[in-house]
C-alpha cells in the first residue's frame, strides 16, 4: 500500500518535473526573442510604487489612448498587471515566484472564477479577453494541463513581461511602440 503511494507521489512529482522542463524551454525561447529585439530598444526603469506606471509614451500613442483603453479587454489587462507575482506567495501551487520571476518574467496566474468574480464579468468574456490578449502581444500564456500541476488543476500563468536587473518591460509597451512606428 505504502510503495503504491510513493509510486504515484514518484509519478505525480515526475509529470511536474516535465512541466517545469515545458516552461522553462518556452522560457529560453522568449528569452533569446526577447534579447534580439532588445538590442535596438531602450530600457525604462519602473518604480515598485503601489500603482500601475503608464508612460506617456504609451498614453500619448492614439492606437493605446482611443483604441485599446475604451476596449473591456483592457480592463482585465490592468487586473492580471496588478496581479503579477515579485515575490514567494503562500499556497502557490505553481511557485510563480520560482519559476517565473526569478527566470525574469512578469507573471500572474489566477483560477478563472475569480477573476470573472472579482470582475464581475462571466467566464467566457475573461477567457475570450485572455485569448484577445494573447492575439494582440500583449501577454503570453503558458497552459499548464491539471495532469502537469502538482495540485491536479488546470492553470493558466499569463506573462505580461519581463523584469531584468530591476528593469520591468512590458509587452504593452513593445506593442504600441510598434503601432505609432509604423504610422509615421
Amino acid at each position: 500500500m505504502k510503495e503504491n503511494k510513493l509510486d504515484a507521489e514518484n509519478s505525480k512529482q515526475k509529470v511536474w518535473e516535465k512541466a517545469v522542463n515545458k516552461i522553462r524551454r518556452k522560457q529560453r525561447e522568449r528569452y533569446f526573442k526577447r534579447f534580439d529585439s532588445d538590442s535596438k530598444s531602450e530600457t525604462k526603469v519602473i518604480n515598485s510604487k503601489q500603482f500601475i506606471p503608464i508612460p506617456f509614451e504609451l498614453f500619448d500613442n492614439p492606437d493605446f489612448r482611443n483604441s485599446f483603453m475604451l476596449k473591456k479587454r483592457f480592463r482585465t489587462y490592468l487586473y492580471f498587471r496588478r496581479q503579477v507575482i515579485r515575490g514567494i506567495k503562500c499556497n502557490d501551487p505553481l511557485d510563480l515566484h520560482f519559476n517565473y520571476w526569478l527566470s525574469g518574467e512578469l507573471a500572474a496566474s489566477m483560477p478563472l472564477e475569480k477573476i470573472a468574480k472579482d470582475l464581475n464579468l462571466p467566464k467566457s468574456t475573461v477567457n475570450d479577453h485572455i485569448r484577445q490578449l494573447e492575439k494582440d502581444g500583449i501577454i503570453t500564456v503558458d497552459k499548464i494541463e491539471a495532469s502537469e500541476a502538482p495540485d491536479g488543476k488546470p492553470h493558466l500563468v499569463c506573462i505580461l513581461g519581463t523584469c531584468v536587473n530591476s528593469q520591468e518591460k512590458w509587452s504593452i509597451d513593445n506593442v504600441f511602440s510598434r503601432s505609432k512606428s509604423s504610422k509615421k
